[in-house]
């Protein structure tokens, strides 16, 4: 048998494999997070220091787990540094359909930062990565304790899909 049909006949009884890949875009809700636990000094920042506020996803099955930390922490006086953490899961149902498939987070993390500007309201900052922009107020009068932080405002979370489907003799298969 010359090459030539050996290669035809291997083509037409042998396995193939055809890879598919997608994008889905999801947008995160608006997520609170609030310094609520005194960590060092007297839990009053006096308008004085700086802030942060950083996040991270991961994909669990098709549950998106969001979670993120901000700290405020106090340049002068006792140096009082404030905390806050939150945690929230959103089940992405388009997933659903992608059980077979490895599935990976574009940009799975985010900051955002500033000084304290004193106890002037909420101002809007612009974040980095997953966090578009925050809305923080970074000092009240008297205790800053669970008065300080705000909302966060997320970038549409990119999540590539890549899927691996086999071929038995014209029959598809998922593996």
């Amino acid at each position: 048998m010359s090459t030539k049909l050996r290669l035809l006949f291997c083509l037409l009884v042998g396995n193939y494999t055809v890879s598919a890949q997608t994008v889905f875009l999801y947008q995160i809700p608006d997520a609170n997070i609030m310094a609520d636990k005194v960590t060092k000094g007297d839990g009053d920042t006096y308008g004085l220091g700086d802030w942060r506020c950083n996040v991270k996803a991961v994909l669990e099955g098709t549950v998106l787990k969001v979670s993120g930390d901000i700290v405020f922490t106090e340049k002068a006086n006792d140096f009082s540094t404030i905390v806050g953490h939150f945690e929230q899961d959103y089940p992405v149902q388009a997933l659903e359909q992608c059980k077979q498939c490895t599935i990976l987070i574009d940009e799975p993390v985010g900051s955002v930062s500033g000084p304290n500007v004193g106890a002037r309201g909420y101002k809007w900052y612009r974040g980095q990565g997953l966090i578009r922009k925050a809305k923080i107020q970074t000092d009240v009068f008297g205790a800053d304790e669970g008065h300080i932080g705000g909302m966060i405002r997320f970038a549409p979370i990119k999540l590539v899909v890549h899927c691996d489907y086999a071929f038995d003799n014209a029959t598809l298969k998922e593996p």
